[in-house]
């Protein structure tokens, strides 16, 4: 898209259009999430929430994020590979 974020979002039209288009996409992505109405029917879904823009996260809060990523990471990876751990935690 050749024109800036300041004008795109005063351009109504436009922000619409690429709603639409991002919920299209997120469709055929398969960011998918079942509806309240029907929680145990795989045919009827809804778009997961998301936004269309960036974020602004505070930098305090990103080098927390950054400090734990890599145990968080081994956190994950040993929890995934321990098959008893799992069973025992997931069987509730």
């Amino acid at each position: 898209m050749a024109t800036g974020w300041g004008s795109l979002l005063q351009d109504e039209r436009q922000l619409e259009e690429l709603a639409r288009q991002a919920v299209d996409r997120a469709l055929a992505e398969g960011v998918l999430l079942r509806t309240s109405q029907e929680p145990s029917s795989s045919n009827v879904v809804s778009y997961a929430p998301f936004t269309l823009f960036p974020s602004l996260v505070p930098s305090a809060l990103l080098e927390q994020a950054y400090a734990v990523q890599m145990d968080f990471n081994l956190l994950v990876d040993a929890v995934s590979q321990n098959a008893a751990f799992l069973e025992q935690t997931l069987s509730r």
